[in-house]
């Protein structure tokens, strides 16, 4: 069968792994890829230019020239009214194929999802399997039942799947990277994730809903994860194959596990040896990880902070490190030399603008932070974050609603659902946070304390100034990986204007 994968703004990991399984299946796969110049739901958001630069029309031409027998969507929240669209808008012109829906919001909400009429099939969680399964009974006329995991509609009755498979196994599949050889310059960026799962279930990211959702299918711990020497092969091949300059490990953590973690920074850098990205969690860096991950050649450390309100970070987003572990995390990432990122949430509930000029203050004399980046806090369905903002009543059962359908805006929009003036007064610290690199400590105190900071409140177009900013700090500091989506995102505006876009993999 002909199976293609539409896919929006970036890399997606789990179509890559995908595109795997079905082509060892012996189907044929490729991916349609939209780049949504400036509505990618990841980097940039920018409306008057997405639309100047839209080329979603184009993209469902080539699906429509592919006549496809099966659409498989990895949907998030933020892309599944994107996906929705552009399945309706192939079924207008070529109607002889099946969606398959897959990725977290489906997961969260597969009943709402299952009602939708651009919708056949949902797998709810892991989808290794039951794609497979899936795929062999399309193309032999078997039932649906015995797919594990599997929703789907017959004579507009819906059957709900039966939640029973889970890869516990860490039997992942090595992504096929040749699917988004068109649109992703590999040599430059190489994305991979190595395990599946968290140390934490944060209230606001899908790991909270993830946790609970496969408890009673989970023996051990929440975190799956590739062997070190499978991670290792897999990163030897791929830079022998693309001469690979960067690695971009995208789990939510390297690993749960002292004795991985300390094989892996034993052996990466003797038999890959490149520069690497990883992520890590405060509680991580109390003792010697920071030291380890600089010898094994980690160029880049992101860490998730989300807020210096100790009783926030607790109540609110369920973290359990206290306000010195994240201080000592902090010193730990400078004392080992390594450039970082804080990540940092505004408009949490119960932070104060005190809480702010704090974060600002501790994080403003780390010489090696190269960037603090802000996410505006984002409801996501059936998360304990939403939940507790339905019980306080800060959000209603219509916004809950907007929220299972993907209809609120990304967190790049500054979408949470709070009155304009707090908005405002927030924009105004996401530009100091954006400042910390380049301001000298003396002068974000001085700026703090005598109320200078405020004239940000003032200035029109702050979006526009934000932008500019991380542009100029990316530079200044010489942040590879922000660098590397600018340049992307040059080589991709100069390919829309003199018209040699591609749209479809070969």
């Amino acid at each position: 069968m002909k199976i293609i994968f539409p896919v929006m703004g970036a890399e997606n990991i789990s179509v890559a792994v995908m595109a795997t399984l079905c082509k060892d299946l012996g189907h044929s796969v490729k991916v349609a890829f939209d780049r949504a110049l400036f509505d990618d739901k990841q980097y940039f958001s920018i409306d008057f230019l997405a639309n100047l630069f839209d080329k979603k029309k184009q993209v469902i031409e080539e699906i429509i020239k592919e006549k496809p027998d099966v659409l498989a969507l990895s949907v998030f929240s933020d892309n599944y009214q994107w996906s929705l669209d552009l399945v309706r808008r192939v079924k207008e012109k070529h109607k002889n194929f099946v969606t398959v829906w897959g990725g977290i919001h489906p997961t969260s909400v597969p009943a709402e999802v299952i009602k939708e009429d651009a919708v056949d099939f949902v797998i709810e969680g892991d989808g290794e399997l039951p794609m497979t399964k899936l795929l062999h009974a399309l193309e032999n006329g078997k039932v649906f039942e015995d797919v594990p995991n599997l929703w789907f509609k017959r004579d507009g009755e819906i059957f709900p799947g039966k939640h029973t498979y889970l890869n516990e196994e860490g039997s992942f599949p090595i992504p096929d990277k040749n699917v988004f050889e068109n649109f992703i310059p590999m040599e430059e960026y190489y994305l991979t994730v190595t395990n599946k799962g968290c140390i934490q279930k944060c209230s606001f990211c899908s790991e909270n809903f993830k946790f609970d959702h496969e408890a009673e299918l989970r023996e051990g711990s929440f975190i799956r994860e590739k062997s070190v020497d499978t991670v290792i092969q897999e990163l030897k091949g791929m830079k022998e194959k693309y001469k690979l300059r960067y690695i971009d490990i995208k789990n939510n953590v390297l690993s749960g596990s002292k004795k991985w973690i300390s094989e892996f920074c034993e052996k990466y850098p003797k038999e890959v040896g490149l520069p690497f990205r990883v992520m890590v969690q405060p509680l991580q860096l109390q003792k010697d990880y920071a030291s380890m991950l600089k010898k094994a050649g980690c160029h880049h450390v992101q860490m998730g902070i989300e807020s210096f309100n100790a009783k926030v970070r607790k109540e609110v987003l369920l973290r359990d490190e206290t306000t010195e572990q994240v201080i000592t995390a902090l010193e730990k990432l400078d004392e080992a030399g390594i450039n970082f990122s804080a990540d940092l949430i505004l408009g949490l509930p119960g932070e104060k603008e005190e809480d702010l000029i704090y974060a600002l203050k501790t994080l403003s004399p780390r010489k090696h932070l190269i960037r603090a980046s802000i996410f505006w806090l984002q409801y996501a369905p059936n998360v304990d974050i939403t939940k507790q903002a339905l019980d306080k009543g800060f959000i209603g059962k219509d916004e809950e609603k907007m929220i299972n359908e993907g209809l609120q805006d990304n967190y790049l929009s500054t979408g949470s659902p709070m009155e304009g003036e707090r908005k405002r007064i927030l924009k105004t610290y996401h530009i100091l946070y954006r400042l910390i690199p380049i301001v000298p400590h003396k002068l974000m105190v001085w700026m703090l304390d005598t109320g200078v900071y405020k004239i940000f409140r003032h200035i029109p177009f702050q979006i526009a100034l934000i932008i500019a900013i991380d542009v100029f700090v990316s530079y200044y500091r010489k942040d590879y990986y922000a660098k590397w989506i600018m340049k992307w995102y040059v080589k991709q505006l100069w390919k829309n204007l003199t018209g040699q876009t591609k749209y479809i993999s070969n």
